[in-house]
């Protein structure tokens, strides 16, 4: 599910949008669409509406259930331990009464509290990068083929997995050739749907995961858990992605190789699981230091 909603938008953008989504008032979109159509659709609303604001909210398999995307709009959306909030600008009178406040200052108490807290917002959390290869686009029809992970702790990497899946889905030609994946490698390496499904779920454990368009990695995961009948894995998600759109303003658009090439990071074997999840780690770090 998909709400769009658009102000000043110019009227050849907002036809286009009626495309793919229903207008059920001035400037509120909805409708379903799957990821990539969805992500296209954000890229031209960003590139075409020009000093119009948009804001996009979608349903997803995060905690929180939905996703919002914000663009040109005084509200933007800041993440806060793995959720994604609001923040909205304070008025000047507010602004001015905080400045106040801050100036009487606190007490000891109260000072011995804000020095722990920030003491333990400097300990990084742990969390697992995720990043998989299947035999094709559609999760409904096609399988993963290969499965990487990295685990995260105080900003380091102490652990690494990667698996290939033997799902009973041959891999295509284009995808061998994209992939360097053969079926005669899934076939002499690969380990089962469901075993693969259960080393996964050993190695997050209860972990934040963090991807790059993490949303399509989840459809696959998600129809693996319902053919294995295995339980949902996954509680928490960060998409890396959604913090370059944030951060970043001087890009064409946010393929994870432009935002590598922003960033300068080498993108060789980006083609492979677990070296993708080695160049997400890189650029996540990157963003943090913006």
């Amino acid at each position: 599910m998909i709400v769009l909603c658009v102000m000043n938008c110019p009227p050849g953008l907002r036809g286009d949008l009626s495309k793919w989504l229903n207008e059920v008032n001035t400037g509120v979109y909805v409708g379903s669409l799957n990821a990539r159509v969805r992500e296209e659709l954000w890229e031209r609303v960003c590139s075409h509406i020009k000093s119009g604001q948009a804001t996009m909210v979608y349903s997803t398999n995060n905690e929180q259930g939905y996703v919002f995307l914000t663009h040109n709009t005084t509200w933007v959306p800041v993440d806060y331990e793995g959720i994604t909030l609001m923040r909205k600008p304070l008025p000047q009178n507010e602004v001015k009464e905080q400045a106040a406040f801050v100036r009487q200052g606190f007490s000891k108490a109260a000072k011995y509290e804000k020095i722990r807290h920030l003491r333990d917002s400097k300990k990084q959390p742990g969390y697992v990068i995720m990043a998989i290869q299947t035999t094709g686009a559609d999760c409904n029809l096609d399988r993963i083929a290969e499965i990487g992970l990295l685990k995260i702790e105080e900003s380091k990497i102490v652990q690494k997995y990667q698996c290939l899946v033997l799902s009973g889905k041959s891999i295509p030609d284009h995808m061998v050739k994209l992939t360097g994946i053969t079926n005669e490698m899934l076939e002499k390496e690969g380990i089962g749907e469901k075993e693969a499904f259960e080393k996964v779920q050993e190695f997050i454990d209860s972990a934040l995961i963090i991807g790059y368009n993490i949303e399509a990695d989840l459809d696959f995961i998600k129809k693996s858990g319902e053919r294995t009948g295995q339980r949902n894995i996954v509680k928490k998600v960060r998409d890396v992605m959604q913090i370059a759109r944030r951060k970043l303003d001087d890009v064409d658009d946010y393929r994870i190789e432009t935002v590598a090439s922003y960033f300068s990071i080498d993108i060789s074997g980006i083609n492979r699981a677990l070296t993708k999840c080695m160049l997400i780690y890189r650029i996540h770090c990157e963003l943090n230091k913006l």
